[in-house]
């Protein structure tokens, strides 16, 4: 949440800087993630008057101005539509850098020259407005700096609030928290209505059928306002808070929002039907369009704002086009309610729709506070847009609010805490925030929190609280006695350990992706109907579409952040990510969960080099490394590849199946170009892998057994081949070691050759084949007898014939 300074200082006297002050929150509880400075750049701009105007005699709507600027009159060019003589500006003179990054130059455009700039509220960062330059105070003087003038500097708090301290979500909140910390006075707002005498309970009516749903909901009526733009003092807050100025009506809603932390709604009240606000449940099915212009489809977990034939709001969420405020607004009615914070959250997940009133209902809203939120509202609006207020205000309240009673123990709060605060000191704590104290005796303290304080229900919380006012930097700090487990590590974290470094060090970075993705990842891959990709588990409370079901593979996390770093430039990729998978099982059983290891290659396997050219990676490039991983956990002569057979989602040209031991333990390939297609990237050649942990896990011998260095010395011989042109060199290399009688040591193919003097279905393969004997000398005949065999099987086998020359 944003806050500004100076709005934090109408309700509390600050001494401190604001970096200080930072400080004194963070260590509160209230995390600043930042200080930014509003305004603080501005002092080389100077207020000036305008003291003629005449049309641009080369441009039809540029405007040669004279202006003012105290130590002399100067012309400067400016379009804006709302000049007028006489009117007190902003003038950046030559020299000025603006907070966009701007410099001002002296300039000739179309012959007339221009001494400096005449700026709008967004050009100095101060507002978002840039529908003509800004309008001063005309007591102002003729080259007074801007800040100087119109005290517009400021700092912008931007502070991190945990979910349990919804009463921190608005200016008065953050203030009551330094007034408890620093042991000021806190200054509420003043309040001060001129009514009419007809009462709002005689303009409108409002009926709860959902009571549980919406405990309180408070109405008030202005009538004859004048929409309009609101003053630049309201519209600079709302943009330092990060919200858009609308109109004077709008904007004092979410003025009151952030002021008070009470979400409002103001309703066009002329088209309200039968003038009437009816709060229900949405009805399966129903359909329903807000204010951003999309129609959302409901069932019965949205609660409805209703007039007295339709529905015109999501309560808490988002209003409805159909009763908005709009230009020919005249009469509006004020919504301000506290709905149920377990409806409002479950009703925003389901649409996916999140905004700031959502946020706040979803935490828990002062249920005590609607009615003076809503009365701080009509005030402004009639201050702001003039209109008469009825009488009162409509509230209905069927079950109001009870504090909870809460007794807090002296002796077990310092026992818990560790320090030796006394009783009277606690009390004075709880005071500082609010609280109604009473000591029961030397003991005890009874307390009954304000209602703003929905997250205090229990002793612990008051300890809490306790322990922030005190400091948490003054609680000792102990170390816990802790005796060291007796239990053996899991092996597969140590498996998963060991080859997470192993892809570190064949150059992979690791990546972590969310466990929760859309369910249209499964179309993405095109899986089949039965493949286990599309056993989605289903989240009950998805926090959006895109995070509905728990992933059923790791590829679409890699594809996304494939995606994210090719849009920043960054092609040539390494990645991989150890993670679990989640499969849906019968109804009301747990998901089965698999570890999977996914990596994924692009770009440049080898960039450009002064000793070498750059190289694209390739599918062996990715092969190469799976080997590499598989050898250095033992399993790389167990391991086999095979041609074909693959998900979808892979180019059935190129790519294989995995397998170990005979086991499928995953596959290997470059994407599909319709996939890349679907995701809009470019980059044609993408390599994945993919393997079951588990399966792998399994297969890994737990110990890596000593091989002793050979005794005896080893003998090569070469194999040229000519063979079909389909034919993998898997396939001979198990021949070869199939018909090795234990001493074939290693056999690797070493030259392919395919074009002139072959057929065009044959290549040629050249292999070499290690042969040694672990326990004598291998002799020539011996190898001789036996690489001719070898010779006659892989004939035999596989159709291949010797090479010729």
């Amino acid at each position: 949440m944003r806050v500004s300074l100076k709005w934090l200082k109408e309700f509390v006297e600050i001494d401190a800087s604001p970096s200080d002050l930072a400080e004194l929150l963070t260590l509160a509880g209230l995390e600043v993630e930042s200080l930014e400075p509003v305004g603080h750049s501005l002092h080389d701009v100077l207020t000036a008057r305008i003291s003629a105007i005449r049309p641009h005699p080369r441009a039809d709507r540029l405007y040669v101005c004279e202006v003012d600027r105290g130590d002399g009159v100067v012309p400067v060019i400016c379009s804006a539509p709302n000049l007028e003589v006489g009117a007190m500006v902003p003038l950046a003179p030559p020299g000025t850098r603006l907070p966009g990054g701007i410099k001002v130059k002296e300039s000739v455009i179309r012959g007339e020259k221009s001494v400096g700039m005449l700026l709008a509220e967004d050009e100095m960062g101060l507002t978002d407005d840039h529908s003509g330059i800004m309008i001063l105070s005309p007591e102002l003087r003729p080259g007074t700096p801007l800040p100087l003038a119109s005290d517009i500097e400021d700092w912008a708090i931007d502070i991190s609030i945990t979910p349990n301290r919804s009463d921190c979500t608005s200016v008065i909140g953050i203030a009551r928290e330094i007034v408890a910390l620093t042991g000021k006075t806190l200054k509420k707002p003043a309040i001060e209505l001129e009514e009419e005498d007809t009462p709002a309970e005689d303009l409108a009516d409002v009926t709860l059928i959902d009571p549980e749903g919406c405990p309180r909901y408070s109405a008030g009526i202005i009538q004859d306002v004048h929409l309009g733009p609101s003053p630049f003092w309201i519209r600079y807050r709302l943009f330092v808070s990060g919200i858009r100025s609308i109109n004077n009506i709008v904007d004092v809603t979410n003025y009151v929002l952030l002021e008070m932390g009470q979400p409002l709604h103001a309703f066009d009240y002329d088209r309200l039907r039968e003038k009437r606000i009816v709060v229900r449940r949405a009805e399966e099915g129903e359909v329903f369009t807000t204010l951003d212009g999309q129609t959302r489809g409901l069932n019965r977990e949205v609660l409805m704002i209703c007039d007295g034939e339709r529905s015109v709001a999501l309560a808490g969420i988002m209003g409805g086009l159909n009763s908005e405020i709009f230009e020919g607004s005249r009469n509006v009615l004020v919504e301000s309610a506290f709905f149920d914070p377990v409806t409002i959250r479950r009703g925003s997940k389901m649409l996916g729709l999140f905004t700031e009133a959502s946020y706040r209902f979803e935490r828990g809203i002062d249920i005590e506070g609607t009615v003076t939120a809503l009365k701080r509202a009509l005030m402004l609006m009639k201050g702001l847009a003039g209109g008469r207020i009825a009488k009162g205000v409509i509230d209905r309240y069927p079950k109001p609010y009870v504090a909870p009673v809460i007794d807090l123990r002296v002796d077990r709060t310092n026992a818990f805490l560790g320090t030796s605060i006394e009783q009277r000191t606690m009390s004075r704590y709880l005071r500082s925030l609010e609280m109604t104290v009473e000591e029961l005796d030397s003991n005890t303290i009874r307390v009954s929190p304000p209602s703003f304080r929905v997250d205090i229900t229990r002793e612990v919380d008051l300890v809490e609280e306790i322990s922030r006012i005190e400091g948490f930097e003054s609680i000792p700090v102990t170390a816990p006695p802790i005796k060291a487990a007796e239990e053996e590590e899991d092996s597969q974290d140590l498996v998963s350990a060991r080859v997470k470094d192993i892809m570190v060090g064949l150059g992979f970075t690791e990546i972590i992706s969310y466990s929760f993705i859309s369910s249209d990842s499964a179309d993405l891959m095109e899986a089949e109907e039965d493949s286990p990709v599309r056993s989605f588990v289903k989240l009950m409370n998805p926090l959006s579409l895109e995070q509905s079901v728990m992933r059923t593979s790791l590829i679409p996390g890699l594809l996304d952040a494939v995606k994210l770093n090719v849009s920043y430039g960054e092609e040539n990729l390494k990645l991989f990510e150890l993670g679990r998978i989640f499969l849906a099982r019968e109804e009301d059983e747990l998901p089965v969960e698999r570890p999977f290891l996914a990596s994924v290659m692009t770009g440049l396997y080898n960039r450009q080099e002064w000793y070498a050219p750059p190289r694209k990676a390739d599918f062996y490039d990715m092969k190469g490394s799976i080997e590499a991983l598989l050898r250095a956990v033992g399993l790389i002569d167990r391991v086999s590849f095979e041609r074909g057979n693959t998900p979808p989602h892979y180019d059935g040209e190129v790519s294989a199946s995995i397998h170990c031991s005979g086991i499928h333990i995953g596959n290997l390939g470059r994407i599909s170009g319709r996939i890349l297609e679907k995701i809009d990237l470019k980059e044609s050649n993408v390599f994945l892998f993919e393997l079951d942990m588990q399966v792998l896990a399994g297969e890994i011998e737990p110990v890596r057994r000593f091989q002793p260095v050979p005794k005896y010395p080893a003998v090569y011989r070469d194999i040229s081949l000519i063979v079909r042109r389909r034919l993998e060199s898997a396939e001979v290399v198990k021949v070869i070691k199939g018909e090795g009688s234990g001493l074939v040591e290693s056999a690797h193919i070493f030259d392919i050759y395919e074009g002139r003097g072959l057929d065009p279905s044959e290549k040629a393969l050249n292999f070499r084949i290690c042969y040694r004997s672990k326990d004598h000398t291998l002799d020539g005949k011996e190898v001789n007898r036996l690489h001719d065999h070898i010779i006659e099987r892989i004939m035999s086998k596989t159709g291949a014939r010797l090479r010729e020359g």
